[in-house]
């Protein structure tokens, strides 16, 4: 996780889907152990074959009686089974993989569905890549990443992610958590607000998220309910109000995004006679921290 609360999620899912699969071999050299007399060991004549691995073609596996039973090709390639059971062989392409197998392409997944983002090391294979993905299918309308690390049609909820309004339920808002200069880079949630104008009286619109299950989104809450690192709607009116606190502090990343902590104050003078050390963002573990009175 790294650089902001949203950035964090991504970061999380591109190590969760950093899966590598174990490389392919052709066949084994002559003289090698394969060779083995076949009368005594029951092994293989074909030292190609007599691995004992499962082998492909990189798109349909046939039963090998020479190997046990163990799933072969029709080219008769060799390699090593992946993590997610992937297979990549010196006489073809890999076999498209199930979902949360990495991938760069739609042609990678069973699904057709390559789920990827601007900041994440590798895509993933998903239900779906974006909402029409699910629309079409006819088992949603939200395209979000779940608690496997892969995206999956959701349907519209509150927390759910959402390319477009239409995403959401009726009465719900598709909106972002955090205001980030760079499009595409993270996903808007459907939330129960977009300001505190929409919100009932006396009750500020406040982004909530939760980093362990990547759901967010922006909620109604009671004024003074937010507790201190807990996110606030930095550079709106009525910021400070949604505080226990009443401070709602900046952590800034990169000179270019702003996120609202609630904090213990804004400036030296809230701290009798201490300092006021600004809120932050651990850049390697994620955490959140409001600024504190030193």
């Amino acid at each position: 996780m790294t650089f902001s609360p949203r950035f964090a999620c991504t970061v999380a899912l591109a190590l969760a889907t950093s899966l590598s699969s174990a490389g392919c071999r052709g066949d084994d050299p002559a003289g090698s152990a394969t060779d083995t007399d076949a009368a005594t060991t029951g092994a293989l004549t074909d030292s190609a074959s007599s691995t004992g691995v499962p082998t492909t073609s990189g798109t349909t596996a046939v039963d090998d009686p020479t190997t046990g039973g163990l799933p072969t090709t029709a080219g008769g390639d060799t390699c090593e089974q992946g993590f997610l059971g992937s297979c990549t062989s010196s006489g073809g392409e890999p076999a498209p993989g199930p979902n949360g197998s990495p991938c760069a392409t739609d042609d990678e997944c069973e699904s057709m569905n390559c789920f990827t983002n601007p900041l994440a090391m590798q895509g993933i294979c998903s239900e779906c890549n974006e909402d029409q993905d699910c629309v079409d299918l006819g088992t949603g309308i939200s395209c979000s990443i779940g608690q496997m690390g892969w995206a999956v049609c959701e349907d519209g909820s509150v927390g759910d992610q959402c390319m477009s309004q239409a995403a959401c339920q009726e009465g719900l808002f598709c909106d972002a958590l955090i205001e980030i200069p760079i499009p595409g880079i993270f996903p808007d949630f459907c939330g129960e607000c977009e300001t505190s104008a929409d919100c009932a009286d006396g009750e500020v619109c406040t982004p909530e998220l939760d980093v362990a299950t990547f759901t967010g989104a922006k909620k109604c809450v009671a004024m003074g309910s937010v507790a201190n690192d807990a996110l606030c709607p930095v550079g709106e009116p009525d910021a400070d109000s949604a505080c226990m606190s009443g401070f709602c502090s900046v952590a800034t990343i990169m000179q270019l995004i702003q996120v609202g902590l609630c904090g213990e104050c804004l400036s030296d003078a809230d701290c009798m006679g201490g300092t006021c050390v600004d809120a932050m963002i651990d850049p390697m573990g994620g955490a959140f921290s409001g600024s504190k009175c030193m």
